[in-house]
């Protein structure tokens, strides 16, 4: 039976089993010191080779959901609740005073135009905060969490509830 020599120890024989070259002191370790394993690893560690590729399977999973309509008896309930709100908030000094505090659940448009669901589907989000004004004018309710001023249209409001 004949053994059959890989091309690559035939080529490469002389120098695959040498050690490993020992400089101690030379000017090659000098310029070149030993690299502990821990540096070693740092370099043959993973990468981003595609920037921002985990955003954007990130930005694909998120579901997005149709827009519920209301009934007429939801949209009655609805606009009877802001009428309350209103009437509690109709100046300033009266919202100042009656710190009417509310939990808004609203559907936002999806805005990533690289989704197929982009002005067409979206996601409920919910807000508690307190009644700054409820303009009747604007078709909007304007709301203060954590600092932050929120206006939320009417016709974006699926749920409001006062706490």
């Amino acid at each position: 039976m004949q053994s059959v020599i890989p091309p690559a120890v035939e080529r490469y024989g002389d120098i695959i089993f040498q050690d490993r070259p020992n400089h101690n002191g030379d000017l090659f370790s000098r310029r070149h010191p030993r690299m502990s394993q821990l540096n070693r690893a740092k370099i043959f560690a993973p990468f981003a080779a595609l920037v921002g590729f985990d955003e954007r399977v990130h930005r694909k999973e998120i579901a997005y959901v149709p827009r519920h309509l209301l009934d007429a008896d939801e949209e009655w309930e609805l606009n009877q609740t802001l009428y309350k709100i209103h009437c509690l908030t109709a100046n300033s000094r009266l919202a100042r005073i009656n710190k009417v505090s509310v939990s808004v659940e609203y559907f936002v448009l999806c805005t990533d135009e690289e989704n197929e669901a982009y002005q067409i589907k979206g996601q409920y989000n919910a807000i508690t905060g307190t009644v700054l004004k409820v303009d009747a004018d604007e078709q909007r309710i304007s709301l203060c969490c954590d600092g932050a001023v929120h206006a939320i249209l009417f016709s974006d409001i699926y749920r409001i509830t006062m706490t």
